[in-house]
């Protein structure tokens, strides 16, 4: 809940893109300015680095432990108020001879985020990097260095929270079963279930960050320098080819992987399949998950515990998934190719907008999955190349209406606006997840 909320805060206040969303309410408030963090490099291959805190600060790798440069602070006011409301509706029909009847649910899910103004806490890069030209390292350097499986970066500015904030998640479920007896001639029952997760994030809370990588020059001195970036083409990942109407994967880098999904038996396609489906009602858990299998591939020790925190329900969901991959294959994920599709698979679909995912599933009910990931495929190249809002001619011909306006709906939630002529990019778009999570699922329906 709090990494999902304070990924879209920070896309509504940092146009120039150089905060980094806190991930972990409870480790958040090490990343202070002047505190060390490292870039762990395991994840999916779009996705940008994640950072984790350490216990140390800079002046811990230099010989001389003299206060570098003052943090500096300044008020940020601003007013952030945003509630998410949807509701799903679904008939199950009965027949127990002599039963009949019927069951109506209805489900309303919300998220609430409240957030009045934030703290920034900086220092001046320029006179940090002044400072520096003289300043020695210590051995504690290659110490410190050696306890982490990523680069070695340093904070240069927090954003805290001035306010308590709320985050909210609810959701309501109603259902109505009425049946039909032998000289009765209607007989019913309602009842619903509201369940309410709230999590309350103190003031001084650490909500994004910035970092600048730390760097050793030719005479033995530390530098800073501007954190490197991944190059994030699709076109290494998707080798894609159109044989008689149909889209071939081919097996290239990370991508052949997924081909694991195609060659599964059946009965554990529907399994997988069953168990992704009502992860994607949870985004907590599909959060957690995606983190612990991302973990597990990149050989880091996860923490099972972590389900502990869900309900019934949600945890056993997430131990029936972990139980096809089991702990043998975790422990072992890096030969396990199996496990690194399903990591891939889960980490699209928690990239992907919640709105998104709701329509993924209507797409897999209604068997539209193929036309979808065949028109994906087809735009990815052009997309890449074209400016915002210039017009692509794309043969939509192939989709009926309703299986066109639910594949508008996806790709307008991706920042894609698509017509009947073509589509347009409207921002920058999470097609490179689409098209994973579009190629996974639909290997996992076809049995």
């Amino acid at each position: 809940m709090f990494k999902k909320a304070l990924q879209h805060l920070i896309e509504q206040i940092d146009s120039g893109g150089g905060l980094i969303p806190a991930t972990s309410a409870y480790e958040s408030e090490k990343f202070q300015p002047l505190h060390l963090a490292y870039r762990r490099k395991n994840g999916p291959f779009w996705r940008k680095p994640t950072y984790c805190p350490t216990e140390f600060e800079l002046k811990h790798v230099l010989v001389d432990e003299d206060t570098l440069v003052p943090v500096q602070q300044k008020e940020m006011p601003f007013s952030f108020l945003e509630t998410v409301d949807g509701l799903i509706k679904g008939k199950v029909k009965v027949n127990l001879d002599p039963v009949t009847g019927k069951v109506e649910l209805s489900k309303t899910s919300y998220n609430t985020v409240q957030l009045q103004g934030t703290k920034q806490l900086y220092i001046s890069v320029s006179e940090l990097i002044e400072s520096l030209k003289k300043r020695k390292l210590g051995r504690s350097w290659e110490l410190i260095k050696n306890n982490y499986s990523g680069d070695l970066c340093i904070v240069t500015e927090t954003l805290v929270s001035v306010e308590p904030i709320t985050l909210k998640k609810v959701n309501k479920r109603g259902s109505e079963f009425y049946v039909t007896l032998p000289y009765i001639s209607k007989a019913g029952t309602e009842c619903s279930l509201l369940t309410e997760r709230t999590l309350g994030i103190p003031k001084g809370t650490v909500l994004a960050y910035k970092v600048w990588d730390l760097t050793i020059s030719e005479d033995d001195t530390l530098c800073i320098s501007v954190p490197k970036k991944k190059q994030l083409s699709i076109k290494p990942q998707l080798c894609l080819d159109n044989i008689d109407g149909k889209v071939n994967v081919k097996r290239v880098e990370s991508f052949e992987i997924c081909c694991e999904l195609k060659c599964l038996e059946n009965v554990l396609k529907r399994q997988l399949l069953d168990h992704i489906c009502q992860i994607i009602e949870d985004s907590e858990l599909h959060s957690v998950l995606s983190d612990l299998l991302c973990d597990a591939c990149a050989g880091i020790k996860y923490k099972l515990s972590d389900l502990n925190k869900f309900d019934t329900k949600g945890r056993e969901c997430a131990e029936n998934l972990l139980g096809i991959c089991s702990e043998a294959q975790l422990q072992n994920a890096v030969e396990n190719k199996l496990l690194k599709a399903v990591c891939l698979l889960i980490a699209a679909l928690e990239d992907l907008p919640p709105a998104a995912l709701q329509l993924l599933v209507q797409s897999l009910k209604m068997q539209i999955l193929p036309q979808q990931l065949n028109m994906v495929t087809n735009i990815i190249n052009d997309l890449e190349y074209s400016q915002v809002g210039q017009l692509l001619k794309v043969d939509t011909r192939g989709l009926p209406e309703a299986a066109f306006g639910i594949t508008a709906g996806i790709l307008n939630e991706i920042g894609i606006q698509m017509e009947r002529e073509g589509i347009r990019k409207m921002r920058e778009t999470s097609l490179c997840e689409l098209s994973i999570a579009l190629y996974c699922l639909e290997a996992l329906s076809n049995h």
